[in-house]
């Protein structure tokens, strides 16, 4: 992983820690204008190359991708 991917994914586990709702992950990525999709139980963040996986509404991990 490449220092940038490691910053962005370090940036999102600061606003959506472990087991955060999923209405608070898509406050905090507004407030920090981070441009997202909303798939239901799962955000994509293609700017950051992360997708973020919920399971009963609760974060459940954070994934890197590369493009």
């Amino acid at each position: 992983m490449n220092q940038t991917a490691y910053s962005a994914l370090s940036q999102l586990k600061q606003l959506c820690p472990a087991q955060s709702s999923i209405a608070n992950c898509l406050n905090q990525l507004r407030q920090a204008k981070i441009q997202f999709l909303n798939l239901g139980n799962i955000i994509i963040c293609p700017q950051q190359r992360c997708i973020l996986f919920f399971q009963q509404r609760n974060l459940m991990g954070i994934e890197t991708f590369l493009a």
